[in-house]
């Protein structure tokens, strides 16, 4: 009998919503939603229209490095880990001329392009790719990885790095039965003051990645052909790594509107300018 997988708690990311790079991709999610989900489009080629709730908030776009299941003592001794990490040498370890250039340890990327996770004419998830013109995030990201791998804090996974933010999953959409999680409202002056949230659990490994099997699947060639020259933003500078836990949060203002969803972030350490 196979043992069950471990629950999944965590895991180790670059966010990508700064306070700079917040508004250019609020802006470039809002015009892709319009342009592309039902309701919204003026296309009648409805095969290949998208449900609004598939389109992931703003503020929980970031390129996943690796998941995690931790428990309480050993989340303590990952986010050690992470104070300790020696940023610039990791940075630079992928740049043999990095020595020379006083502004080598900035790391940033355009968002350029739409991929889809499976075959394109079947898909439930799309996703973003970074543009590295310099490709010098690849190599620190991989760096960054084998130290968490090293210490034993990343789940084993023999899968090539592919380094993405999804802006599409179906997953999310109307229809799917979700259990109750947590959610964060937060007042005008700033007091959290509850915790309710359909979000589903993002221990549902059936929904994400490469094998996910999520039921609602739809044809995105055409899109995929629409945008795969696209710009959704010229250059965001990566200012964090972080950990977060697993499941994003809706996050709602003192009416009750759901405003956005964020992944708790545990810890993070910020990144050199």
């Amino acid at each position: 009998m196979a043992s069950k997988k471990p629950p999944l708690t965590h895991f180790l990311c670059l966010p990508l919503i700064t306070e700079d790079s917040r508004p250019k991709l609020e802006k470039a999610l809002e015009a892709f939603k319009e342009d592309v989900c039902l309701g919204h489009s003026n296309d009648t080629d409805h095969q290949a229209l998208i449900h609004p709730k598939a389109i992931r908030p703003v503020g929980t776009l970031h390129f996943t490095l690796g998941v995690m299941s931790l428990k309480e003592d050993q989340l303590s001794r990952a986010i050690d880990h992470l104070k300790k990490l020696d940023l610039v040498s990791l940075i630079n370890s992928g740049d043999p001329d990095a020595a020379l250039s006083p502004t080598s340890t900035t790391l940033s990327t355009g968002l350029r392009g739409l991929e889809s996770m499976h075959a394109p004419e079947k898909t439930s998830i799309l996703y973003v790719a970074p543009s590295d013109a310099q490709n010098r995030l690849h190599p620190f990201c991989l760096a960054l990885q084998k130290t968490f791998k090293e210490e034993g804090f990343l789940i084993e996974d023999d899968r090539e790095l592919k380094l993405h933010a999804t802006v599409v999953n179906t997953i999310y959409a109307k229809g799917r039965k979700k259990p109750p999680s947590k959610a964060v409202t937060i007042l005008s002056n700033g007091q959290v003051v509850s915790q309710t949230s359909n979000e589903p659990s993002e221990d549902r490994s059936a929904g994400h990645g490469p094998n996910a099997n999520a039921p609602l699947k739809f044809d995105a060639r055409k899109i995929l052909e629409q945008y795969c020259d696209h710009t959704w933003v010229d250059s965001v500078r990566l200012d964090r790594i972080a950990i977060c836990e697993m499941g994003a949060k809706e996050i709602t203002n003192n009416e009750g509107e759901i405003v956005d969803e964020r992944y708790t972030e545990v810890a993070s350490v910020g990144l050199p300018a």
